[in-house]
């Protein structure tokens, strides 16, 4: 603990100008150094990250897959209302529900990467098919 103050004190008196000036580059080599960093978001629940999984594979996990584009709404629908868990998850899918085509299917991947998934099958749809 000594040997931290000692060396927290010789970065606030600096080596010229006094203890002022070594204080002030040290809070400036702070803020320097930490503007660029990423700031971590809210924590995320793994029920959470497990519905946006089960959100973007719902074609395949419904059984979707199976049926022509058009008619994949109800199935995949009804399967997401059965298989979600969180009211986060269900006001996500509220949130980004007027978005069409390319910002909906970016809005999804991105949430996607925010939960740690490397893929989101779904926004793959929906970049394909007319919504």
């Amino acid at each position: 603990m000594k040997r931290l103050a000692r060396m927290f004190a010789g970065l606030v008196a600096g080596p010229i100008g006094g203890p002022a000036a070594g204080l002030v580059t040290t809070l400036g080599l702070l803020v320097g150094c930490g503007r660029d960093a990423p700031r971590p978001g809210p924590a995320i629940s793994e029920p959470y990250r497990s519905d946006i999984e089960n959100l973007c594979d719902v074609i395949i996990r419904s059984g979707a897959d199976q049926l022509a584009p058009g008619e994949r709404a109800l199935t995949t629908a009804s399967w997401l209302a059965a298989n979600l868990k969180t009211q986060d998850a269900r006001d996500y899918m509220v949130a980004i529900q007027p978005l069409v085509g390319e910002p909906k299917a970016n809005a999804l991947d991105a949430e996607a990467r925010r939960v740690g998934l490397a893929r989101c099958a779904l926004a793959a749809e929906w970049r394909t098919t007319v919504q």
